[in-house]
């Protein structure tokens, strides 16, 4: 009995706790969910999660302006001793330290929505699209749609950005690839709206009020864009409006013609690919560092076959 209990013992230290509860412990941290984006990431982890028999924790803070808040859901997570960190970082700086830590617990960290390397800890593997990529596409988009209006390279343009950091950087950076190739087109504004729908329709409105003849507004996410769309309904403005994200409640508002287009990253399968990367490296197989994911524009030509 004595050489059972000492083995039992062995056994846990081993898998620290992981076999008591007899179930994976998986943490999916989130800048917030005041965007659907992450609703739509939570699910599908949950959806493989269930499958696995796992549980999952799904966390977030109440703005994706509260770093710090983030920082202490990882510290959380690590004290409860989970089998695995999944997160999308508001601040990758002040995230590095959790990391580390999570390290020296013997935890894994996985980074999803982000292709970027963070500036410090280990992370088993990033999963997310090429966002600079995608900000290129949305760009591309921005011109078709100016040109089809004007039957020439001309237009303005307002710029809602997300809170600074490696979202905004590479969305923004790569829709000004390619409006820098085409000078008769011009960025009037390039402002902050937080990733936030509310404030997203309120910088719209005064963008509006002081530039009558704006043409077209980006927004780094959908709930920017939408807002966008709803202030210049409410002004009885007709301009177009992009978003990134393609959201379910997005993807139904440009079927509605109330947003021109949005970029589909597949937050969905985003999760699933995130659970399956954390499956597969308990499993002990070889998990790429850089997971892609597909991205597409969604307008009223495509949105039906858009799952």
């Amino acid at each position: 009995m004595k050489k059972l209990v000492v083995l039992v013992m062995a056994l846990l230290m081993v898998t620290g706790g992981a076999m008591a509860a007899d179930k994976i412990e998986v943490a999916m941290i989130s800048p917030a969910l005041t965007s659907t984006f992450y609703l739509a990431t939570n699910a599908g982890a949950t959806e493989v999660a269930e499958e696995l028999g796992w549980q999952l924790h799904k966390l977030a803070p109440d703005r994706e302006t509260n770093f710090m808040a983030q920082v202490g859901m990882v510290e959380d997570m690590i004290q409860r001793n989970v089998d695995a960190i999944a997160i999308c970082a508001i601040n990758d700086k002040a995230v590095v330290g959790a990391v580390e830590k999570a390290n020296e617990a013997g935890i894994p960290v996985f980074v999803f929505n982000s292709l970027t390397e963070l500036p410090g800890g280990e992370v088993v593997a990033y999963v997310g699209y090429d966002q600079r990529a995608g900000g290129r596409k949305c760009g591309l988009a921005a011109v078709e749609m100016l040109h089809s209006k004007y039957g020439e390279f001309k237009g303005k343009i307002a710029i809602l950005e997300g809170v600074p950091g490696y979202h905004t950087t590479e969305r923004k950076g790569g829709f000004m690839e390619v409006l820098e190739k085409f000078p008769e087109i011009e960025i009037v504004a390039s402002q902050p709206a937080d990733w936030e729908r509310e404030k997203g329709m309120n910088v719209t409105e005064n963008l509006l009020q002081a530039i009558p003849d704006l043409d077209l507004v980006f927004g780094c996410s959908d709930a920017m864009a939408q807002g966008a769309a709803q202030a210049a309904r409410s002004m009885g403005k007709d301009i177009f409006t992009i978003g990134i994200d393609g959201n379910p409640d997005a993807i139904e508002d440009v079927a509605n013609g109330r947003l021109t287009a949005t970029l589909a990253v597949f937050p969905v399968e985003m999760g699933r690919l995130t659970i399956r990367a954390i499956k597969d490296y308990f499993d002990g197989k070889d998990v790429p560092y850089m997971i892609k994911t597909p991205t597409e524009i969604v307008d009223l030509d495509n949105w039906e076959r858009i799952e």
